[in-house]
């Protein structure tokens, strides 16, 4: 089967997926369609515009129905790498948040003047999935350098999950072995889960809050050789409803909205577990 997205009526993209899994489906449709959504750079009236990292997009689109609910303010989202993001916020120099993968890339939007107030919500939890019986045998980071063993990563320069995935590899010493595997690098974590569905890699590191049981296993990384990383949110000088987007983000780092990300497998900040992460 050929899946079609367009982006524009020029750019058009065909998936061959012979048995994706219904929720990698999703993922792929749902960041497609929300890529195109923010080509324009800003946001409808009684709206934010959120700049929100592709892992997190589903407890954050439960989280925009229930702040609409309660508010009457709708959620927009442009999903992407965190790094891409960014990208954008600089270009436009508009909307109202931006929820990277990790802390390094809020710092460095703090860093040239976008974003004031920030909130920690929940942990990024690096692990491997393979394909459902893991084939090629894959136990550990080290054995992602093994001859022969495909491995799909998320690219060192877009997704956050890229960058840390090459400073685990780097860490370990092994990162030039495990780049000779590479057959694919992402623009987003959510992209490796399709590699892995179709069966196009033996292996990728993902979030281990997009593990799914029904069609992949997982190898946990050990904690000393994990690259945890705090989830933050931070509210973008640029936008033009400064009280409503404080308020979204307490909402995302209330009590109540990190309820909703336990329920979607993440580990809600702080955490004993996790202490002295980043």
């Amino acid at each position: 089967m050929c899946l079609l997205f367009c982006r524009n009526a020029y750019v058009c993209v065909c998936v061959y997926a012979p048995s994706m899994n219904r929720r990698v489906l999703s993922f792929l449709i749902g960041f497609v369609l929300a890529s195109c959504l923010v080509i324009s750079g800003s946001a409808a009236d009684d709206s934010l515009l959120v700049y929100c990292g592709a892992g997190m997009s589903e407890p954050m689109e439960k989280i925009a129905d229930l702040f609409e609910e309660q508010e009457g303010v709708e959620i927009q989202y442009t999903f992407g790498g965190s790094a891409q993001l960014l990208s954008q916020i600089e270009l436009y120099q508009t909307g109202d948040l931006y929820m990277p993968g990790a802390r390094s890339y809020i710092e460095t939007a703090m860093e040239k003047g976008y974003v004031d107030e920030t909130r920690d919500v929940v942990y990024h939890v690096p692990c491997i999935i393979t394909p459902k019986g893991n084939p090629a045998g894959v136990e550990s980071l080290e054995d992602l350098a093994e001859p022969g063993v495909r491995v799909a990563l998320g690219d060192p320069a877009g997704p956050a999950i890229g960058k840390n995935s090459k400073s685990m590899l780097e860490r370990l010493g092994i990162w030039e072995e495990v780049e000779e595997n590479v057959v694919a690098f992402s623009a987003t974590v959510n992209e490796l889960l399709v590699y892995i569905s179709m069966e196009q890699a033996d292996a990728a590191i993902v979030w281990e809050d997009l593990f799914d049981p029904e069609t992949m296993d997982k190898v946990e990384i050990p904690l000393e050789d994990n690259g945890i990383k705090v989830v933050p949110i931070g509210t973008l000088v640029f936008s033009e409803d400064e009280e409503t987007a404080e308020k979204f983000m307490n909402f995302v780092a209330s009590e109540e909205g990190k309820a909703i990300f336990a329920d979607h497998g993440f580990a809600a900040y702080p955490d004993p577990r996790y202490e002295g992460t980043s």
